[in-house]
């Protein structure tokens, strides 16, 4: 038998071990590469837009704190021209003109509007019953503007009437959708200083409810031969600033 020197198999017995270190050392100490990939996740679950929009977008109109803004007609909480105008003539001579409480709205004959017969005289001119027609027939839709001392009110009508306050002389326009008003500011409230078709002196208030929510447009006039006092007034819900209150046609 052949004998192994000593010195042969102490060089064998350091290469095997060698061998069996070397490996682990270079996997440990080897440069880092792209990790494993991640095993796959389920889909979350589908969810619909309801549920992800933001709930800001879903909140109440915000109250108001000035008249100016697109705005649209409430029949509903609006006062009826005929009936009030039926009670302050036969009234003849009360107030005509408390409205206190729900309104009753104005019914199913709007938008055609009263008959109203306000003037006590005998005869009336086909003018002075259409411009009266228009009076008591509100506008579904208005917009209050305002540049410097001037608030434009615009209407689903292509109506506009510029209310000037600060005095100044007003100019006469031959254009009947376009019409220049005296008005002062009481506050908050916007007064128009007027004439019925029949010349005798009447106004407008603008002015918001108590709550911010809605604007309130107060007619005050006489009617009859007693110049019964008669107060009618329109009530308007604020309309969201991205929807705009007057519809182009």
């Amino acid at each position: 038998m052949k004998v192994i020197q000593p010195a042969k198999l102490t060089a064998m017995i350091v290469f095997s071990v060698l061998s069996l270190i070397l490996p682990s050392a270079n996997y440990a100490q080897a440069p880092a590469g792209p990790l494993p990939a991640a095993p796959p996740q389920p889909a979350p679950p589908f969810a619909s837009p309801s549920a992800t929009k933001p709930q800001e977008q879903i909140s109440q109109q915000k109250p108001r704190t000035v008249i100016l803004g697109a705005w649209k007609l409430n029949r509903d909480e609006s006062d009826d021209p005929h009936k009030k105008t039926q009670g302050a003539r036969s009234s003849n001579g009360g107030s005509g003109g408390g409205y206190g409480g729900r309104r009753g709205g104005m019914g199913g004959g709007y938008p055609g509007g009263p008959h109203v017969g306000y003037g006590g005289r005998g005869r009336e001119s086909d003018e002075e019953r259409q411009k009266m027609q228009q009076l008591f027939t509100p506008a579904n839709a208005i917009t209050l503007s305002m540049t410097g001392a001037e608030v434009d009110l615009t209407d689903d009508q292509n109506r506009k009437r510029a209310l000037m306050t600060d005095g100044r002389k007003l100019q006469k326009s031959k254009d009947a959708n376009y019409q220049e008003i005296a008005a002062k500011w009481e506050g908050h409230r916007l007064v128009t200083e007027e004439k019925d078709p029949r010349g005798n002196k009447m106004s407008r208030t603008f002015e918001l409810s108590s709550d911010g929510m809605q604007l309130y447009e107060t007619l005050h006039m006489t009617v009859g031969r007693n110049s019964t006092p008669l107060v009618v007034r329109y009530v308007y819900d604020q309309v969201p600033s991205s929807q705009p209150a007057i519809q182009s046609k």
